[in-house]
């Protein structure tokens, strides 16, 4: 079961689980997510703050990327070239049109995060709004993440026929597959559009 696959987070102290939390949804956010939900479905560490813990790690992580997009307005040449793109140029009316809105929906997209995050900050987007996005966009994703590793843990079904742990590891191999096969689905439909508008 899950147990053995991680018999010494146990040995952990509370101040050390939420700090790995944080570092984790660095690497691997899923990953993080996954963990945090079983660190609290497993009384590691209360639920408040596993889920506290995960949402820092992922929110600080997107204003880092939006940190990133406003430093490289620094460098001329590389804000020179990316201003005159058109599909930068396009970027920047979509999220401005619906700012709010479209920064929030790009959390639940795979792949763009990382690309939108960072031109939101190139592009000097309001960080007010960016941070209001992307931290409700967070808090409803993780909290779905918390719901469903609460309600794999509390059925008495699952409980009854000893299946608990695998239901919860299917559900994280399923979550990571279904944001990968929905990242490849999306970027090229996005990469054929941008090439049929240009």
């Amino acid at each position: 079961m899950i147990e053995s696959l991680i018999p010494s987070l146990a040995t952990w102290s509370p101040l050390g689980l939420f700090f790995l939390i944080i570092a984790t949804s660095y690497l691997l956010e899923d990953a993080a997510i996954a963990l945090a939900a079983y660190i609290a479905v497993q009384s590691l560490l209360p639920w408040p703050s596993a889920l506290l813990a995960i949402f820092i790690g992922i929110a600080s992580g997107d204003m880092a990327l939006y940190l990133l997009g406003l430093y490289a307005r620094r460098y001329r040449g590389l804000r020179a070239r990316l201003l005159t793109q058109k599909g930068v140029r396009r970027a920047r009316h979509a999220l401005r049109r619906q700012l709010f809105l479209n920064l929030f929906l790009i959390r639940f997209i795979p792949g763009l995060r990382t690309v939108a995050y960072s031109l939101s900050g190139f592009l000097s987007i309001s960080v007010v709004i960016f941070a209001l996005a992307v931290g409700v966009a967070t808090a409803c994703w993780t909290g779905l993440i918390f719901w469903g590793a609460f309600e794999i843990e509390h059925n008495p079904w699952l409980a009854e026929r000893q299946l608990t742990g695998w239901a919860f590891l299917v559900a994280v191999v399923g979550l990571v597959l279904v944001n990968r096969f929905l990242r490849r689905r999306a970027l090229p439909k996005l990469t054929k559009r941008q090439y049929d508008q240009a």
